[in-house]
Order: structure tokens, then C-alpha cells, then sequence
């Protein structure tokens, strides 16, 4: 399920700051008739198909449109805060092999499929910039395609757990009002109340706090997403408890490690930067055991939520695999910004498979 082709240059200059490549979204290729897709659903709305891209890629409304036209039609909007937040500086993504405990910078990117180190930051413009260019990016993708924001809560220096609750709360009002179709809540991000390293989605009565918040705040579909579990039965716990606060869950979007370059040293400069988020090919085992797991746990009964796959997903067979086995949704990152026409052979691949 692996593809052999080369990769080529990415739509994110990795050479290049974040505001630059804000500001410069990629010459995207033009489609003159993109192939018509397998259909779908998610939360009552209507796709041309259940393919898309999660949160990272689309930086801002050019960006969402740019992949829209290609086909991608779950698109969700780069994670976005109450205040403004710049990336941690360059090099903030690298090549990366990974291996068992620790990711290594690779030479070069790997030939089926690339796998990078990402150390951003969790970058945000300010408010009310995101929230008009939200607007703008539901105005420019077309029908069958949904728009999906991400929102994560920022701590403040004097705050605690509730304000940070109330901060997630705001940004997802504010999603909602600027024309979201459904809003997801970034736990998958350290916790910064916790005695012990621990992310968010693993304090569960914090998430849910958040969650809940979130719920009852907005009118738009709510989405969980959670990082990767140290057993099934955690995965279980975990969902169960926070099911009757979120209409869905996406999962696994990458995993954290320490990343070394080719000497042993830290990949990154700086305080805090040994570990980054592991995304891309080399994540799919990890990433597709837990949502396997997850839609056997839906299948039994346990609760009815849509479950948005991500992680890996880095040819057309691993998504039409995901999807067959019950996902709502296969979402893509990396292999977007690496083969934007990964939506077009998606769709290619199902017109041949009726043809």
C-alpha cells in the first residue's frame, strides 16, 4: 500500500518562515475536469467525496480554496487561537526517519512517502484576522465540500484550568459565527496544569470540561482530536467518556518523539524543542491500529460518532482501506503538500474500480 514515486518539491517551502508561507499559498495545478466523486456524508452535509485534509496544511482561505478545487472535500481550517502566536523559528520541519524511540533526520526525503519532524508552535494570527479569513474560506469552497476550523485554548501566565476552558470556548464561538461547518477541539497538546507531562486528551475530566464548554457554546458539530493511547482500553475509557460531548473524533494526527539529526544532536534549536510531532508515512501503523480500534469499539455499540481518520495516509489505498473498514472521513496532511493530486487519483481509483 505503499507508492514509489518520487517526491517532488513541497507546497510548503520548508526553506521558508510560516508567515511567508502564509502569505504565499502554492501554484496549486489546474484541473479541466476533476473525475466526479464516490459521494458521502458527514454531520447531514452532503460530499463529492469523504477524502480531505486535516488540520496544518490549509493556512488560510487561499490555501482551502487552492485544495478545494483539487478535489479534497473535508477541508479544515489551520488550528487557530484567541491571541496571536508566531512559529518557533527555522528549521521548523525536517525529513525525518523514524525509528522505534527516536526520529532521525533523514538526507533525503524517503521515496514512498514522506515522514517529517514538525516543530511550530502552534502558530495563530490574531482573531480578528482568522475570523474574516474564515469567512472568506466558506465562501470559496463549493457544494458537496465541508468546512472544518480548528480551535486550541491558550493558557494564560496568570490563568488556570478554567480559563483555559473559557479560552477554548471563545475560539470556537468564533469559529461557529464565522461560518464553520463544524468546529474541532485541538487535545492533543500537553496539558500545562499537570504535575507530570501529560497532553490534554489524557486528563479526562479536563478535556471533558472543555468539550462540554465547547458544546454548549456553539450550534455547529464538535470534533474531538485526540493523539495516540498507550492501550485499546485507554482508547476506550477515554472516547466513552467524552462521547456525549462531541458529535466526533479525529484520529491519530501524528506522534511525539525526540528527534536527533545525523550526529545525535537535537534536530531543533531551542528550549523545549527536543521532542516534535512525528507526521506522515512512517505514523500509518500507529495511527490506523487506533482507528481501527476505535470503529470496532462503534461497532459494538459503545457509542455512535463519526470518526475521522488521519496519520499516514500517504497513498490511495491506505485511505480507500480506512474507509472501507468504516471511517467517516480520510484526512490528509502531509501527502496533500506533497502530491496535491492525491484527491484526483483518489477519484481516478473509484472510476476505474466501477468502470
Amino acid at each position: 500500500m505503499r507508492s514509489d514515486r518520487a517526491i517532488p518539491q513541497a507546497a510548503y517551502r520548508l526553506d521558508r518562515s510560516y508567515v511567508w508561507n502564509y502569505g504565499h499559498a502554492p501554484a496549486l495545478p489546474r484541473i479541466r475536469r476533476l473525475p466526479s466523486g464516490p459521494g458521502g456524508r458527514l454531520f447531514g452535509h452532503p460530499l463529492d467525496s469523504p477524502l480531505g485534509i486535516s488540520a496544518g496544511p490549509l493556512l488560510n482561505s487561499r490555501w482551502v480554496e487552492g485544495y478545494a478545487r483539487l478535489g479534497f472535500d473535508v477541508l479544515t481550517y489551520a488550528t487557530v487561537r484567541s491571541v496571536s502566536r508566531p512559529a518557533l523559528p527555522l528549521p521548523n520541519i525536517r525529513h525525518v526517519e523514524n525509528q522505534e524511540r527516536v526520529a532521525v533526520v533523514a538526507r533525503r526525503p524517503a521515496a514512498n512517502g514522506a515522514t517529517v519532524a514538525v516543530s511550530l508552535g502552534e502558530p495563530s494570527m490574531e482573531p480578528d484576522v482568522w475570523r474574516r479569513d474564515v469567512r472568506r474560506a466558506k465562501e470559496r469552497i463549493g457544494r458537496g465540500q465541508v468546512l472544518i476550523v480548528s480551535v486550541l485554548g491558550t493558557p494564560r501566565p496568570d490563568g488556570d484550568a478554567d480559563a483555559l476552558v473559557a479560552d477554548y470556548a471563545s475560539c470556537a464561538a468564533w469559529a461557529a459565527e464565522s461560518g464553520a461547518d463544524a468546529v474541532e477541539v485541538h487535545l492533543a497538546v500537553a496539558d500545562p496544569y499537570a504535575p507530570q507531562p501529560l497532553m490534554i486528551y489524557e486528563n479526562v475530566p479536563l478535556a471533558a470540561q472543555i468539550l462540554y464548554s465547547v458544546r454548549t457554546g456553539v450550534s455547529v458539530p464538535v470534533l474531538a482530536r485526540l493523539g495516540p493511547f498507550r492501550s485499546p482500553r485507554q482508547l476506550h475509557e477515554t472516547a466513552t467518556k467524552l462521547a456525549p460531548w462531541a458529535g466526533g473524533f479525529v484520529l491519530v494526527p501524528g506522534v511525539r518523539r525526540q528527534v536527533l539529526d545525523e550526529r545525535g544532536n537535537a534536530a531543533f534549536e531551542g528550549t523545549g524543542r527536543e521532542r516534535a510531532e512525528i507526521v506522515g508515512a512512517d505514523t500509518f501503523p500507529i495511527a490506523s491500529r487506533q482507528v481501527l480500534e476505535m470503529l470496532v469499539w462503534r461497532r459494538a455499540g459503545a457509542w455512535d460518532r463519526a470518526v475521522l481518520a488521519v496519520g499516514g495516509i500517504t497513498s490511495v489505498e491506505r485511505a480507500q482501506w480506512l474507509l472501507r473498514e468504516g471511517a467517516d472521513a480520510a484526512l490528509v496532511a502531509t501527502a496533500a503538500l506533497f502530491d496535491p493530486l492525491f484527491a484526483v487519483r483518489f477519484r481516478q481509483a473509484r472510476a476505474t474500480a466501477v468502470a
